[in-house]
């Protein structure tokens, strides 16, 4: 087998595609490429002693490079995404590969990381997730159409939801997505009649027949993208109860999603608390008594308990003060 020189792996390695930076045990940098050099803007006399998280943007946490690095120690890789930081002050989106390095006689004696730039990649998904936001509130503006008396109805519940999840230790990104996605919680009303929605009176057998289609009037009408998963698992369950009594499956516990079950939460709360063609308001203290009562059995006692929490701290009756 063919032995190549030191000077050929490090021609190699500068004319790599990827970032590719190596450091000593200390986890201190030892060489960078060419290709660190044109990415991030800095030399490799600028950063050669440094350690790596100098290049780390702000919205990369001490929390997370402790994760990195405990992987590294338990199973000697990590691999992910992370934001870092140009020399310029601008961030780039990088996919990380880390890796221990040994000798033949297995010590170590560095650590190598390689990057691909995908700054580009990022800023096209963000981009469209920004046009399926866009077309997730022009379908709740034609909800909205449909049924004026829900006016504010579903920012307050995308904003309760999302506040909920947070409460109930659902990480940010999946909050957000269940906030966002609440908003179309009742797209399959689309489908039904507009004298059964403004009817001032209770509904009759045949009505409410009709009514209780739209939950999976709205999956169908959400189809099967993947972008619109949660929304769908909202839209077809925000009617079942923890007891088993609701519609249209009469699924009942943790059956029922849990991003159904936040939002049927923040759905009961905003519509005994805002008039409606068939009642008056009622006021938050008997709301409360009321999602007391239902707890367990219409709604998830968990959520129930975690909405009261943020009720007492005001931060439902902050939102409901933004949108009256």
């Amino acid at each position: 087998m063919p032995s190549l020189s030191p000077e050929v792996y490090r021609f190699a390695l500068d004319h790599a595609a990827d970032v590719v930076m190596i450091t000593d045990t200390d986890v201190r940098i030892a060489y960078v490429n060419r290709t660190f050099e044109r990415v991030t803007g800095w030399s490799a006399a600028e950063v050669t002693g440094k350690r790596p998280s100098a290049q780390g943007a702000p919205r990369t946490t001490r929390e997370q490079y402790e994760q990195i690095w405990s992987a590294i120690l338990d199973r000697g890789w990590w691999q992910g995404e992370l934001v870092n930081r140009r020399r310029s002050g601008e961030e780039w989106d990088a996919r990380v590969s880390i890796a221990r390095v040994a000798d033949s006689a297995g010590k170590l004696v560095g650590y190598v990381a390689v990057e691909t730039d995908i700054t580009e990649i990022r800023q096209l998904t963000r981009r469209l997730r920004e046009a399926n936001l866009e077309a997730i509130y022009m379908l709740s503006i034609a909800c909205e159409a449909k049924d004026e008396s829900t006016g504010n109805h579903v920012k307050r519940v995308q904003r309760y939801s999302h506040a909920l999840a947070r409460r109930l230790g659902i990480p940010e990104a999946v909050a957000e997505e269940i906030g966002y996605s609440s908003i179309m919680h009742d797209l399959g009303k689309l489908r039904v009649p507009d004298a059964i929605l403004a009817k001032p009176a209770p509904l009759n057998d045949d009505e409410w027949r009709l009514m209780k289609r739209h939950p999976k009037d709205g999956v169908a009408i959400l189809r099967d993208g993947e972008f619109f998963a949660i929304a769908r698992e909202i839209a077809g369950n925000h009617h079942e109860h923890w007891d088993g009594s609701g519609y249209p499956s009469g699924r009942k516990g943790e059956a029922i999603p849990l991003s159904a079950r936040i939002t049927a939460v923040a759905d009961v709360f905003d519509a005994l608390s805002s008039k409606r063609p068939y009642k008056e308001p009622w006021p938050e203290s008997d709301v409360l008594v009321e999602m007391r009562r239902l707890r367990a059995t219409t709604l998830d006692p968990k959520a129930v308990d975690a909405f009261l929490d943020l009720c007492a701290e005001g931060v439902i009756r902050g939102i409901r003060a933004q949108f009256p």
